[in-house]
């Protein structure tokens, strides 16, 4: 199966009783140029050659067709060229600019438009599955003529070259004979649903084998007798795998839960941002896969919080830049966001959502539902009725690979972790508790690996939340939302000092200190980029306005930043503007210059 995630292209040379002779000297061509892995098609006439490079959407011409996702093709093993798979961009590129591009419409169902009277003989002939549902007798075997259709053609894609070929096949069916199977959208998802299967029972039958390689080879218990494992059977087990190391295991059920008020929302979406870019998360290393995040609730600020994000990353990534007021389009957050409604607990539903992520080239990796009460409503969360859902996720987790990422609450008493069922806990491979301390500051929090099998449990993370400014709306208002960022380190005690013209000092520590001058800094930079002239009284009288902001900051406190800042050169007072005040113009240091600020 290729999709859009990984490097791979293939050219399917397809050959028939009536193709020109000029076609197949064009074949031979492309396969001498592109000189990378070659073997003959299930027909043993045609050709797949497989190289490294993308083209994106399909092409199709005189019987050559060149794919790199959404595809899937019956790898024969047949060898014409042993060579490694080549990285063959430029080549791929030519030949693809020679092809129309295959309509949108027909990506789901390629190849030729022929039936497979070879594989329509087998199944007539067959005595087993496949012959009895070909001639049609389904009935008080299957729930429905739809799950026998399925079965059938499952059974049939691994004996034709193409899924059109299949499709075509089942159609010379009595199954097929039906009004329904004529429609397009119905052979694309009983098509796109098969490939998933047989990939899945490939995923199975693999594991097995394994296992029957570590235990075969040794002598098997006599009936009735429980096999007795030894220390150097153990060795033989696969190691441990991570997601996240020592966090998140790479298959698995797991759930960030924590009270309101703990941004367990923003943490989630901030792992997943890292996980999708195979970025280390809080010094713990992470492997690259997909994360697709479902918000059940909240749908409508997940925008702001992906942009903010992005901002608060180009900022990580510059460190000596002070302002960012749009993220640039090579900082992203690559996490893909269903918003559409599903209802999990329905069977057709839970159909739909695998189908998609696995034909989009989603699976595999994390898939992160928020929060598991609206994903579970209408179900007691208190009783052992969730235990119904937990049998949804591990469907999911089972049907997609990968881990089902849950955002839970706590319970009224937060010590006694997550609400609802007692068995909840138990369940998880993982648990990780969001806290906020009612004495900390209000955008401090931290997280506690809860349980991690085969990990350390126990250990407390902090992390802090930064205001992330993200324009102005129609009202000429700030837009702002959050994002998470590690909690600065200070030394014990460590505080700054916070003067006032009226003489009283008082102490703030460092991290407020440098929170204090961040916010200042981007409002008067904001201010100047309007077009206006911002002083010590105009931010001063404009405090009551940024309280939508979200930061909490008192004039006083301006006052202290804006000293600091001018003290560090990160300000300057300017001369007189229209109105006859001094103002201050935000400068920033570039990396690298002699010349200092700018």
């Amino acid at each position: 199966m290729l999709t859009a995630s990984d490097p791979f292209a293939c050219i399917d040379l397809d050959v028939k009783d009536q193709t020109p002779e000029s076609h197949l000297r064009r074949h031979e061509q492309i396969i001498g140029s592109f000189d990378s892995y070659t073997e003959r098609s299930l027909s043993g006439r045609g050709f797949h050659i497989f190289v490294r490079g993308k083209i994106g959407k399909g092409r199709r011409r005189d019987g050559v067709e060149v794919y790199s996702q959404d595809r899937f093709m019956i790898c024969t093993g047949d060898v014409t060229r042993p060579r490694p798979i080549e990285a063959r961009p430029e080549l791929l590129a030519v030949l693809a600019q020679e092809m129309p591009a295959v309509q949108a419409d027909a990506l789901e169902v390629w190849g030729d438009n022929s039936v497979d009277w070879s594989a329509a003989t087998l199944a007539a002939q067959d005595q087993g599955e496949l012959g009895r549902l070909f001639g049609g007798d389904w009935e008080g075997r299957y729930p429905s003529q739809s799950e026998a259709d399925l079965a059938l053609v499952k059974l049939l894609m691994p004996l034709c070259d193409s899924p059109r070929e299949c499709w075509l096949t089942f159609r010379q069916s009595v199954l097929g004979r039906r009004e329904k199977a004529a429609r397009p959208d119905y052979a694309a998802s009983t098509l796109g649903l098969a490939a998933q299967h047989l990939r899945e029972d490939a995923k199975h039958v693999a594991q097995g084998q394994v296992l029957a390689e570590q235990l075969f080879w040794r002598p098997h218990p006599k009936a009735g007798r429980f096999r007795l494992y030894s220390d150097a059977d153990h060795d033989d087990w696969p190691p441990q795998r991570w997601l996240v190391k020592r966090v998140i295991p790479d298959t698995g059920v797991g759930a960030i839960y924590g009270d309101s008020g703990t941004f367990k929302s923003f943490l989630a979406l901030d792992l997943l941002a890292h996980i999708s870019n195979g970025r280390d998360w809080f010094g713990y290393r992470v492997r690259a896969a997909p994360a697709v995040y479902v918000p059940f609730e909240g749908q409508g600020g997940i925008p702001n919080r992906v942009k903010a994000w992005r901002i608060a990353e180009h900022m990580r990534r510059n460190p000596n830049l002070l302002v960012s007021l749009a993220p640039p389009d090579d900082v992203r957050s690559n996490i893909a966001v269903i918003m559409d409604p599903m209802n999990l607990r329905d069977a057709s539903d839970r159909d739909k959502l695998v189908l998609t992520l696995t034909e989009a080239g989603w699976a595999g990796g994390v898939l992160c539902i928020d929060t598991l009460a609206h994903a579970s409503s209408g179900l007691d969360e208190n009783s052992s009725a969730m235990a119904e859902m937990l049998t949804v996720f591990q469907d999911l987790q089972r049907r997609l690979g990968g881990v089902i990422l849950l955002i839970h609450h706590s319970g009224k008493d937060q010590a006694r972790g997550m609400r609802g069922w007692s068995g909840l806990h138990a369940a998880m491979d993982f648990v990780v508790e969001c806290q906020r301390h009612k004495e900390a500051n209000a955008f401090e929090a931290q997280f506690v690996l809860s349980k991690v099998k085969d990990g350390t449990t126990g250990t407390a993370t902090k992390f802090a939340m930064s205001v992330v400014q993200l324009g102005l709306d129609d009202d000429g208002d700030y837009v702002t939302s959050l994002a998470v960022q590690p909690a600065p380190e200070r030394a014990e005690g460590e505080v700054t000092m916070l003067g006032s013209k009226k003489g009283t000092i008082r102490e703030i520590d460092a991290e407020t200190a440098s929170a204090d001058d961040q916010f200042v800094w981007r409002w008067a930079a904001q201010q100047v980029l309007e077009g206006h002239h911002p002083s010590k009284n105009s931010l001063k009288g404009q405090l009551p306005d940024m309280k939508h902001s979200g930061y909490q900051i008192t004039q006083d406190r301006v006052l202290a930043a804006i000293e600091r800042l001018l003290a560090a050169n990160r300000m300057v007072s300017e001369d007189k503007s229209a109105n006859g005040n001094r103002w201050l113009r935000p400068v920033e240091v570039t990396p690298g210059s002699a010349e200092g600020p700018t």
